[in-house]
């Protein structure tokens, strides 16, 4: 709890924690998956974790932070987490981290020999646009699950979760 009087208009811790819980659980259910032999039938619910985990980590790079007045308790609030944009879009997520940290999450990604012939971060994300969608619904004739490699998928998870895992947590205040 917090107070909800401040003089700032808005405050955000990156990574957010609540944000980083989230993706790094559904970063677990991915790994069990992913561990299960192929042809257990479980290929769409692993291409739909993974795109909820990469879509949750860059969440977790741009959140802010929304404090709730609690009743009954004057000048307390909950505090929550909110992205700055709430849709399945990862390069238009990748452009709302602020651009310090989105700099080095690109740097390091560049730097990162998994990715020497998957080009730059957001190239990379836009080859995933549209897969939470596609893995829920890949009986529809407009998507083609198959151009969604399974491979780069899973590593692109992981370089996430440790990019997120290696951040030192820094506040960011807005005047």
């Amino acid at each position: 709890m917090a107070s909800s009087k401040s003089l700032w208009k808005r405050r955000r811790e990156i990574p957010d924690p609540q944000v980083r819980d989230a993706a790094e659980q559904y970063d677990d259910a991915r790994r069990l998956l992913h561990e299960q032999p192929p042809g257990s039938g479980i290929l769409l619910p692993l291409l739909n974790t993974t795109a909820v985990v990469v879509e949750l980590f860059l969440k977790s790079l741009s959140s802010k932070l929304v404090h709730v007045p609690v009743d009954d308790f004057d000048g307390l609030s909950r505090v929550y987490a909110e992205p700055k944009l709430k849709n399945h879009r990862l390069v238009e997520l990748l452009d709302k981290i602020p651009d310090d940290v989105r700099t080095l999450l690109e740097s390091s990604f560049a730097a990162d020999p998994s990715f020497q012939a998957e080009g730059s971060l957001r190239d990379t994300l836009a080859k995933y646009e549209g897969l939470f969608e596609a893995s829920r619904y890949p009986f529809e004739a407009r998507f083609d699950i198959t151009k969604y490699l399974l491979t780069p998928l899973m590593a692109l998870a992981e370089f996430l979760r440790t990019f997120v895992a290696n951040m030192e947590p820094t506040g960011r205040i807005e005047w």
